[in-house]
Parts: C-alpha cells; structure tokens; sequence
C-alpha cells in the first residue's frame, strides 16, 4: 500500500529519533483490505524511552490541520488530520508493557470480558515500517504461535455464562432495563453481550479478534459460523431499532445458537441451562433448536479468470446448529469444472462425518450446467456411453462420473438459485471464491 507523502514524513521524523525503537502500522491499513477513504492511519511507535512532547509537536504541527497532542484517553496518543486530509493516530507504546500484556493472554491464557485477542491481534497484523534493533521481529516471532486450547477455553469460561446463564448475565440485564425504560442501559447491556459473543466466535475457531471495527464482515470470512449467524445478528439490531419488545427473544435465539456452536465444537460439554432469571425465558425458535431429521443445507459455487483459466471452488453446510465452510482452487481450469468441483467437495465433506451421514441433503447451486446436469442431462450422457447427442465426449466426464456415484450414495436434492442476487449464503460461497483465485 502506498503510503501518503505527509505521512510518510511523519514516519521518518520519528524514524530519525533515537528513541523510536520501532513503528508498526496497524488497524484496517494493515493489510485485511475492509479500510475505506474514512479509514485513519494508525502508527504504533515502540519506544525506549519517553519522546519529547515539544519534539513531536514540531514534527507535527507544520503538517497538521488539527492536533491533539499527549491524550491518555486509552493510551498515550498524538491524534489529528494532516494538511491533505489524511486523519492519523499515533499511539506511543513500550516493549516491556507490550511483552507482559501479551505474555497473560498468550502464555498464560488470561481472558477478559469482549475483545480478549485484539492486542494480539494488533501485534502479530501489523505491518512493520521500522524495526531499529530488531525487538519488533523478535517479539512477534515469539507470538505468532497457534491459538492456544487453553484460552480457547479461559474466553468461553469468562463469557459464554455472561450472555445467559449466570446471574449477571447480560440478556436478564437487558430485561431488567426494559422493564425500568432504562434506554441507555439496554445499549450498555446490548453493547457487552455483542462484545462477548463476538470473542467466542472468533475464539472458537482460533482466530484472534480484529477489533471493534467491521466485525461483522470479519466473521463472515470465519471458517465456522453458529447458524443464521447473520440472521441472528440483525434480528437483535431490528429489535433494538423497533419497540424492544422482541429484543430478550432475539437475544435468547442468538445466545442459543451459540451455545450449540460452543457444544458441536467441543468447547462446552453440554447445553447449559440458566439457572435463573427473574422473568420466564423464551423457547427457542425452531432455527435455534435441534430438529431430526433436519436436512443440511448446501450452498455451492465455482469460477473461473478466464476460462479456461486459475479457478476456484467454495461450498457452505449448514445443518441447523453448525456452519461450515471449503474452499480451494485450481491454477489451470473452467469454471464448470469450478461448478461441478464445489458440490463433489460438499458432499464428501458431508460424507466423512458421521454426525451427518443419513441426513436429508438440499444443496443450492447458482449453475444450471450442474442442476440440470446431474437431474436430467446425465442420465443420457452414461446410456449413450458418455457421448452427446452430437456424437461429441461429453465434457469433465470424469467429473460428472464421481458426482454421479456422490448423487447415488447421498441422494441430494438439487436446487438452483439465481446468483448474485442477494442470497446471503450463494453471497458467501461466491466471496470464497475469489478470495481464493485472489490468494493463488
């Protein structure tokens, strides 16, 4: 990313200082590609000892159209917009501190309320600019270690009983304030069961969290999802939005499909129950509970640069508690092959768990090569020895062979969807895909 000539002056008149250790840009400049035109550049300046605040006045006050200098609001900070307009913080921090902070929630699996990982997150994401003595490598090298179980386990024991369970509990908190008309304390309230929940989503699935920023669009590229994730979340955002009536309902739905999250993956040993609440919980909606037979729903899409061209291929299972995501990629192929490739994956990822195995199967493709294919075309195609009505072999026959043997076994049913029309899920499959031909 290139960087602004106002800030890249600000970089090297910190960079000319003895004291600046080191600089990191961090935030959404960082790299994870959701920064807008609004988005400010966020300098972390590790030091080894104090900066002068007169010095860095004169660094920038010249280059500056506002400025705010040494605030301890959060941490000690130089905020402002520099004369282009670029808004900009500069957030001044010391290795010590830095080491120690991470050191409890990395070694020593310290959780906290919302938002556990985000300095972790901020350290081990940041792009390093400037690196004096070497401490910024060697500190992150110390932490860009796997997510440890230990902490996958402190943040559900610390947040998971807040959203519904223990007495203090976040939901009963919100009721409670309904009940007083106490507006401001249900967006209190509201505020913290959003922060938990997030944490144990992205905890979940050993992803560190990014920050109180877009966290939607992040956890949407999360490899495993409660399901109607996004269902759930602007079912508490149009409560909220409306006459709250229905907001201690959507947030006992959400806090439901988490917790069967939380038990299919292990992280709890079983459903736990509230153990009490001063007004009747709500029962769970059918999308929230545990239906059998219930049939797992499929979404698949495959593209292709070019055609034939690099390709990819996505697919997504919900099956009513749990959603899970494939992707993968192919630098030489079509986008058929694409197509056809992404609902051979799904069904043997739906085949190599036994939880699923026997469940009905309603799988959703936006390509009318692959529905049309595998219901009515193929049938022809295998009693004519795999030739066309042209005479003509039949394209990726072998393709066709294993969906056929899949379709056999499995017996989906095959549903089209019209794609790029604002169905959440062909949505998602579709972003998959890119992000994959984009990371080949």
């Amino acid at each position: 990313m290139a960087i602004p000539r106002l800030v890249n002056e600000v970089i090297e008149g910190l960079k000319s200082r003895s004291e600046v250790d080191a600089i990191l840009l961090g935030g959404s400049r960082a790299g994870d590609g959701l920064f807008d035109a609004d988005s400010d550049w966020d300098l972390y300046v590790y030091l080894s000892s104090s900066l002068d605040v007169e010095m860095r006045r004169s660094l920038l006050s010249p280059r500056s159209t506002v400025l705010e200098l040494d605030n301890h609001y959060w941490e000690p900070e130089d905020d402002g917009e520099l004369n282009d307009g670029t808004s900009f913080e500069l957030i001044y921090r010391t290795w010590d501190l830095t080491e120690s902070l991470l050191s409890r929630i990395v070694e020593r699996s310290e959780a906290s309320v919302g938002y556990t990982t985000c300095f972790w997150h901020n350290l081990v994401t940041g792009q390093i600019i400037f690196d004096r003595t070497g401490r910024a490598v060697q500190v992150r090298k110390r932490f860009e270690v796997p997510f440890p179980q230990t902490l996958k386990s402190a943040i559900v024991a610390k947040n998971w009983p807040l959203l519904n369970i223990a007495l203090p509990n976040f939901k009963d908190q919100v009721v409670l304030a309904l009940k007083r008309q106490d507006f401001i304390a249900v967006q209190h309230r509201i505020a913290a069961f959003l922060a938990s929940a997030f944490d144990l989503v992205f905890a979940a699935n050993g992803r560190l969290h990014p920050g109180e920023k877009r966290l939607v669009q992040h956890s949407m590229n999360l490899p495993v999802l409660p399901s109607n994730w996004l269902e759930l979340l602007k079912a508490v955002d149009t409560a909220n939005q409306g006459a709250r009536v229905g907001l201690p309902a959507a947030l006992e739905r959400l806090a439901a499909a988490i917790e069967s999250f939380l038990v299919r993956l292990d992280l709890l040993a079983s459903p736990a129950k509230p153990r009490s609440s001063k007004e009747s919980v709500t029962p769970r909606t059918p999308e929230a509970s545990v239906s059998s037979p219930q049939a797992l729903t499929v979404y698949t899409d495959g593209g292709c640069i070019g055609n034939p061209g690099k390709g990819a291929w996505a697919y997504l299972i919900d099956d009513g508690q749990l959603r899970d995501e494939g992707t993968g990629g192919d630098p030489l192929t079509t986008n058929n092959k694409m197509e056809l490739q992404a609902v051979i994956e799904a069904l043997c990822a739906i085949d190599s768990r036994a939880e699923w195995r026997g469940r009905p199967i309603r799988i959703h493709t936006d390509s009318q090569y692959v529905r049309n294919g595998i219901t009515s075309w193929i049938k022809t195609w295998s009693a004519n020895g795999w030739k066309t009505s042209a005479k003509e072999p039949v394209k990726n026959q072998e393709l066709w062979v294993e969906l056929q043997r899949w379709d056999a076994a499995l017996k989906p049913e095959w549903k089209w969807v019209k794609g790029h029309a604002g169905n959440p899920n062909n949505e998602r499959c579709d972003a998959l895909v890119r992000r994959t031909m984009e990371q080949m």
